[in-house]
């Protein structure tokens, strides 16, 4: 166990007990089950875990047989073996919160535009052309004009009647989060796919990185991490007075998402780090000490094998 003194972190998202994939015009989607019930977690409780488990979807993706295709993550989307590992991700820790990830202005519903930041640029959508994406498979719901804000359509098909009260209270979010909390919210399995391979791409490059004694390699290694960029996060203080008033920084994530790529750049950023790459596999891993360099025994002796056959070749 690699031991160090951490900030005192808080970080809450919202899951559901179960969830299930449906076909849509020959798209996949994953959202929760109809009788699903609600639970907040707090990320860094399981920061190491949550990172590790995505980074390994995105390393399956990176090693899928069709290659680097544009419709490569579509394709893997049909596919059983990609559907149960992007499911069984999100039934630990929640869908990622795509629709309010990229959000620059709130309350969506009732503003009747929205407003995202890609690539850099500010774009407007309209907030039907926006929303309705995600609730796919539910055909009351693609029938409501949403520019017309809150009315009882959405109350009724999209806030459901949870008896403990809205998801986005619990966790002290704005009523967008309504829409991302909803049984009815779904994501798509291939952009999940994909922003999995993004960011194991990124891993591996600043890994790498570090590794490579060739110069022109490393130059192009962090070229290529340094496209990273982790979207805007707000933070406060959090007082638990249940802890004699301990204090926390309280990450206000506006997604899992962007919780998962603050706790990348955490754990990059750390002379300590504790979720690492195998040097012979690629697979990441949570290290148990800081000189790790293999996932298994197994790997360390393959990789072993290697390094003699080579200096007995020179």
């Amino acid at each position: 166990m690699i031991k160090e003194k951490n900030p005192n972190f808080k970080g809450l998202w919202v899951k559901y007990s179960d969830y299930e994939i449906v076909k849509v015009n020959n798209e996949f989607y994953i959202k929760p089950t109809k009788k699903a019930e609600y639970s907040s977690y707090d990320v860094f409780d399981y920061e190491k875990e949550i990172l590790v488990d995505f980074l390994y979807i995105g390393r399956e993706v990176n090693n899928y047989e069709f290659g680097n295709s544009d419709i490569q993550c579509d394709l893997m989307s049909t596919e059983e073996k990609y559907q149960n590992l992007v499911l069984d991700f999100v039934k630990k820790y929640g869908l990622l919160g795509d629709l309010t990830y990229p959000l620059v202005n709130s309350d969506i519903v009732n503003s009747g535009e929205v407003f995202v930041e890609q690539n850099h640029k500010m774009i407007k959508y309209d907030v039907n052309e926006y929303v309705k994406p995600f609730f796919a498979d539910n055909k009351d719901i693609q029938n409501i004009d949403f520019a017309k804000g809150v009315n009882e359509e959405i109350s009724e098909y999209i806030y459901n009647d949870n008896p403990n009260g809205q998801p986005y209270t619990q966790i002290d979010r704005n009523k967008d989060y309504d829409l991302v909390f909803s049984r009815e919210y779904s994501e798509k399995i291939a952009r999940i796919l994909l922003y999995a391979k993004l960011m194991y791409s990124v891993f591996s490059s600043a890994e790498q990185s570090l590794w490579t004694e060739n110069e022109d390699k490393k130059a192009i290694y962090q070229m290529h991490a340094r496209d990273f960029a982790s979207n805007n996060v707000t933070a406060s203080l959090f007082f638990d007075n249940n802890d004699n008033g301990k204090i926390y920084l309280d990450w206000n994530f506006n997604s899992l998402k962007q919780a998962i790529e603050l706790i990348f750049a955490f754990n990059e950023s750390n002379d300590r780090k504790e979720v690492k790459i195998c040097k012979h596999c690629g697979k990441p891993f949570i290290a148990k000490n800081l000189n790790a360099e293999y996932d298994t025994a197994s790997c360390r002796n393959v990789a072993n094998v290697y390094k003699n056959r080579a200096k007995n070749r020179k």
